[in-house]
């Protein structure tokens, strides 16, 4: 076998695997030159250590090492081909070898031929594969899982993946808007399109922004958008991500804190207008001094007292008669019939109060400088009732002022008329009717569903969808 190999030596030698040939007890008889270098390398004889018994240069209390000399022996006792592949790494570099050893004979005594190769290459893209197997699955177990709305779409905006919380999010299911295009969530006449999101976010220029957007049943929300182009192996561009977080409710409660705190700014500004016309219509109704020192000083602690359902937000609901007392009894001067308040029981919610009780404060000031409340003639009637609505079941609040021709609308469009209108509407989730004519003032809201209870009524006293029947205690 030896004098074979002598034969086939120069092609042995320019092959890149790692050859030898071992007799029956297991002696290297010969060895080509990539053997030869890698022990050189690797700190061994320059010539391979032929003429040694390879069981003894295997180190046998590595593991690896235990597998091929039991696979050795097995391949010349009994003829059986044997491979095995293991991890031999270097003072500077991981490293994977394949081990190959098939009997061969020349009808003495059997050798066997044992091949080394390098396959670290293949080792590490298959464990680059695997790693990519597991993050994927995690990746896409995040995305399952993600609270956020994840999706993606390609270059002409056609939607590719769409999560589950996409799904909750805006109503559609994957399998009806994969291949559409993502302007099926843009509100009408939105004034961006997809493609100028696409170009302004591959160029950098565009990582998050906030938007508008439409759910399928029409519900329009606010969405705080993460992007990035999405580019595949070869470093091509080939889609953009989307993360799409719901800040809806956030932007309505920094809205309301907002108009809290611009709320008392004004309150604070109207202040002394409101102290001068208690001032003058209390001189007006008092009969001494005293009479008139005692009235002050009531209006005065109402004053004082009339925010308490404003600044208090521990409760979980309040009455809505207790809250319309508070703020109407600084300027119901006189106590008289003048401001006429009725209405069912009904419990109203913390974001309820806070609009309702500053749109009475505003608009009893107003009735106070120059409305209905400014002279002797006027009256105020504040009402609600619960009512059938577009959305559903409401409650319909309503403040009326007449006998009295007020001043026409102001041209300006101060915090006051903007509470009025768009705030109210805004933070209710619904549209609040704000009119001055020469028929008098007129102020009405309907309070959606989440934003009130009925209170004090039993089950007997209820009507169709748990409404008060026509029985229901009222307060006039």
């Amino acid at each position: 076998m030896a004098a074979i190999f002598r034969d086939f030596r120069q092609a042995f030698d320019c092959l890149e695997d790692q050859i030898a040939i071992i007799d029956g007890q297991g002696v290297i008889v010969a060895a080509n030159a990539a053997w030869q270098q890698f022990s050189v390398e690797n700190g061994g004889e320059p010539d391979g250590f032929v003429g040694r018994n390879y069981f003894d240069v295997c180190p046998t209390e590595h593991e690896d090492a235990i597998v091929v000399a039991q696979g050795l022996r097995q391949v010349i006792a009994a003829g059986v081909e044997f491979r095995h592949e293991y991890a031999c790494p270097s003072p500077t570099e991981q490293r994977w070898f394949e081990l190959y050893a098939r009997r061969m004979g020349d009808g003495g005594e059997p050798f066997a031929v044992v091949v080394h190769r390098n396959v670290t290459r293949r080792a590490l893209e298959g464990m680059q594969a695997r790693a990519a197997r597991v993050n994927a699955g995690l990746f896409s177990a995040l995305v399952a899982s993600s609270n956020d709305a994840i999706l993606s779409y390609d270059l002409d905006g056609k939607i590719m993946t769409w999560n589950p919380a996409a799904e909750r999010l805006y109503g559609y299911r994957a399998d009806e808007v994969i291949g559409r295009s993502l302007e099926i969530i843009y509100p009408d006449g939105w004034p961006k399109r997809i493609t100028e999101y696409r170009d302004e976010i591959v160029a950098g220029a565009l990582k998050s922004f906030e938007v508008v957007r439409r759910t399928k049943s029409g519900r329009e929300r606010q969405i705080w958008v993460s992007a990035a182009p999405v580019y595949d192996a070869s470093g091509q561009l080939v889609a953009v991500s989307n993360i799409h977080r719901d800040i809806t409710e956030w932007r309505r409660h920094e809205q309301s804190r907002r108009m809290v705190a611009e709320e008392i700014v004004h309150r604070a500004k109207n202040m002394l207008t409101v102290i001068a016309a208690l001032h003058r219509r209390t001189a007006a109704a008092s009969t001494s001094l005293e009479d008139f020192n005692v009235r002050f000083g009531e209006r005065i602690k109402s004053l004082a007292t009339s925010t308490d359902f404003l600044t208090a937000g521990n409760w979980t609901t309040a009455p809505l008669a207790a809250l319309v007392r508070s703020q109407t009894a600084l300027f119901d001067i006189a106590r008289s019939d003048r401001i006429e308040i009725s209405g069912p029981e009904i419990d109203i919610r913390p974001q309820a109060v806070k609009v309702i009780g500053m749109a009475l404060h505003e608009l009893g000031t107003n009735a106070l400088k120059h409305g209905a409340l400014a002279t002797d003639q006027g009256r105020v009637r504040i009402a609600w009732m619960l009512e059938d609505a577009p959305d559903g079941p409401g409650l319909a609040f309503e403040w009326l002022e007449d006998g009295v021709e007020p001043e026409a609308a102001p041209e300006g469009r101060g915090f006051g008329h903007t509470l009025l209108t768009n705030l109210a509407g805004s933070l209710l989730e619904t549209a609040a009717d704000y009119r001055i004519d020469p028929t008098g003032v007129r102020w009405r809201i309907v309070l959606p569903r989440k934003f009130f209870v009925v209170a004090g009524t039993a089950p007997s006293e209820t009507g169709p969808g748990g409404w008060p029947s026509a029985g229901a205690d009222v307060i006039g």
